[in-house]
């Protein structure tokens, strides 16, 4: 994170997401919820080192790659 304020604002709307999200479970509205949630996720991941992200995002890409390649084979029998 950049420092100061920034620190202050990230951390301000990463509690609002997790406060929307909670509220929305609490009516039992999953779809605003979900978005809450992944509004929060993405809020923490714009503070993540790029080069991480990329790595992680390369990795889960490899993983989808063996997923499917194993779903194949199961098929195949």
């Amino acid at each position: 994170m950049l420092g100061g304020m920034s620190d202050a604002r990230h951390e301000q709307r990463l509690r609002q997401a997790a406060n929307d999200a909670h509220a929305a479970e609490e009516r039992g509205d999953d779809a605003a919820a979900n978005a809450a949630w992944r509004r929060y996720r993405l809020i923490g991941d714009a503070a993540r080192d790029p080069d991480e992200l990329l790595a992680e995002g390369i990795a889960l890409s490899q993983m989808g790659i063996e997923m499917l390649a194993v779903s194949d084979r199961l098929q195949a029998r």
